[in-house]
């Protein structure tokens, strides 16, 4: 401690606490910079995509509501997750700097946390930085930091984590009680972002009996009952917040659609397990894969070589043995971080994914959080606790410090190798923000009270299975100004309106593809003259106008519904007329002003069934004359 005297009695004197840097300290802090200097390279080359687009434009669509937050996204429970959405949305949507910087301040967030919990168990000793290393710098947590959608459960998990075991920690230590209701309270921060985050309480308990609890030179089992028996309050509460985290989650899981946890397929079941287990798992840890392929639009999937699996495997069979002959207790940690790499990350990913493909098991952000707990249990199983006296069965060898030094400077080569890989196959802000970027400018050039209809964003930014959730008036809305964003979700019918093309830009609607029919080839141009082409249609010669009976007529369209159908017609009036245009069980309402020359008129219509009538409002109005009639998808004008 430092202090500032000041020579009169009567002023209170400052105590401002040192740091207290030593060499230690120092060089972990230099880890951490690094190894965020490291991420946020790979952040830079990083974009929205996929499951991004559609958080953005459910936060536009919903206030900050309850029900908003406690929805059941794809088998996740993250109100934390959602709230964050909402938040950094409204601020500025689609702004990935934001984004990556809130994400790359959490991670360092996670890092520093992982330090203040080594140095609470182990104290200032070098042998700190390996495991700390480990965690900075193992490959497979970068995957889920670069996409924004697992970045939101994962890296807010981490720094549960790491800061509820350091309270817990420090609790154990000094008894105080407030420091346990800190584990507790960031426990209960973990699940808000993840629902993995329920398995935390587990480990803290299983850490705590196997080595930082009353009777933990007993038995395990033992101790763990022990343990309950002098703690009952504090177990009782992290069993109380797990109890309450399942409940909420079954009452809502019928959020989620078809999209929660499922009966997993025996053969994709086992595939995953092998690839994520066996292959993705091992050689993260010690610094691979090395190679990333079968590309994904989120980047690389963990690819690697058999030299390397077999190297990891070696490596990893080496440390477990070498720890359990010489650290006392050294199997109950590698007993937590099998169980949990097991428990908590492969047999959910089976209920999530295993009815699909075992690709899964390669996606490295299933055991991104397993990381933490592998990095805790390799200093728990090979250093000794700060006070813990007789921690080796045996001396040492003495040729450990230079083994320990090589091989962890093997890791980070091979880490550092990794890594600069999987960046190479990030390729989103390549591919995806020239689409947004052009999206922005179109919206700031278009005139006043333009009308924008729902397409579909391409394959590559919103994959085609999550269906509406992918039109443009939900993804593509959140860019525009409140009045807009109405339009998009609502449009009117107009004389031009405008689509999104697959490139971003926004122009007007060319043409429908889908039915069309008209009473005669207007200037002799095949149907180009209203607006409409398509695969089915005919032609009435020989007639002006179609012949309304008790002012309607019918038109055999098909549709399958959804709000991505256009209806358009082509007519001339003499008078002010509504119509009501119906398809299945959606009529649309059209108030169309007088003319002398043919006008063309689009509206969007949802329907879904099949016949398309257009009605007169009033069967008893004359001087009306239907000329060409069309319903189908917008194709959009090709763009200058």
């Amino acid at each position: 401690m430092t202090e500032t005297d000041v020579a009169r009695e009567d002023v209170v004197q400052i105590r401002i606490p040192s740091l207290r840097l030593g060499p230690v300290v120092l060089a972990a802090l230099a880890l951490i910079v690094i190894s965020l200097v490291l991420k946020g390279g790979v952040l830079a080359r990083g974009y929205f995509i996929e499951d991004d687009f559609l958080f953005v434009g459910d936060a536009y669509e919903h206030g900050l509501t309850w029900d908003y937050l406690t929805r059941v996204h794809k088998g996740h429970l993250m109100p934390g997750a959602l709230a964050l959405v909402w938040v950094l949305s409204r601020v500025a949507a689609y702004n990935w700097f934001l984004v990556a910087a809130v994400m790359l301040a959490l991670q360092a967030a996670a890092s520093v946390g992982m330090l203040v919990l080594l140095r609470r168990l182990f104290g200032d000793r070098v042998g700190i930085l390996v495991p700390l290393a480990v965690y900075l710098f193992a490959p497979l947590t970068v995957p889920a930091l670069s996409w924004w959608s697992a970045a939101l459960n994962a890296v807010p998990l981490q720094v549960a984590m790491v800061f509820s075991l350091a309270a817990h920690a420090r609790f154990l230590r000094d008894g105080t009680a407030r420091h346990a209701w800190h584990g507790l309270a960031w426990a209960a921060f973990g699940m808000a972002f993840s629902t993995k985050g329920a398995f935390l309480p587990l480990v803290t308990f299983a850490l705590t009996t196997a080595y930082f609890g009353t009777g933990r030179t007993q038995g395990w089992a033992r101790a763990a009952v022990r343990e309950l028996r002098v703690r009952p309050r504090v177990w009782g509460a992290y069993a109380a917040l797990l109890a309450g985290y399942a409940l909420l989650y079954l009452l809502r899981q019928g959020t989620a659609g078809e999209e929660g946890a499922g009966v997993p397929k025996a053969d994709v079941a086992l595939g995953l397990v092998g690839w994520m287990l066996g292959r993705t798992f091992p050689t993260g840890v010690v610094g691979g894969p090395l190679n990333w392929g079968g590309l994904a639009g989120t980047g690389g999937l963990a690819d690697p070589p058999v030299a390397m699996i077999v190297v990891a495997w070696l490596a990893l069979a080496a440390v477990v043995a070498f720890t359990c002959l010489y650290r006392r207790r050294a199997w109950r940690a590698w007993t937590v971080a099998a169980l949990y790499v097991v428990v908590a990350d492969a047999i959910p990913t089976i209920l999530a994914r295993g009815r699909y493909t075992a690709l899964v098991g390669t996606e490295t952000r299933y055991v991104a959080d397993a990381v933490v707990v592998f990095a805790v249990c390799l200093a728990l199983s090979s250093l000794p606790l700060r006070g813990e006296g007789d921690a080796y069965r045996r001396p040492l060898p003495g040729i450990m410090p230079l083994t320990t030094a090589l091989l962890t400077v093997a890791f980070l080569v091979a880490s550092v190798v990794s890594v600069n890989a999987y960046g190479n196959t990030v390729t989103a802000a390549d591919r995806i923000q020239p689409y947004v970027e052009n999206v922005r400018d179109s919206l700031a050039r278009l005139p006043e009270g333009a009308q924008i209809y729902p397409r579909p964003v391409p394959d590559h930014v919103v994959l085609p299975w999550n269906g509406d959730r992918r039109l443009t008036s939900r993804v593509l809305a959140p860019l525009a100004d409140e009045a807009l964003r109405a339009r998009m979700r609502d449009p009117a019918p107009a004389e031009r309106p405008y689509v999104v093309d697959d490139s971003g830009q926004i122009v007007a609607i060319d043409h429908l593809y889908g039915y069309f029919d008209m009473v005669e080839d207007l200037n002799g141009d095949g149907g180009r003259a209203t607006g409409t082409t398509g695969t089915t249609g005919r032609r009435a010669k020989g007639r002006t106008c179609y012949e309304l009976r008790a002012g309607a007529a019918a038109f055999p369209v098909e549709s399958f519904g959804g709000p991505e159908g256009v209806g358009a017609l082509s007519y001339r009036s003499a008078r002010p007329v509504t119509v009501e245009v119906s398809l299945g069980e959606v009529t649309r309402r059209l108030d169309l002003p007088a003319t002398a020359e043919s006008r063309l008129v689009y509206f969007p219509l949802a329907g879904a069934g099949t016949g398309l009538r257009i009605a007169l409002d009033d069967p008893g109005t004359t001087g009306f004359c239907l000329k060409a009639v069309a319903f189908g998808a917008a194709v959009p004008a090709q763009s200058r």
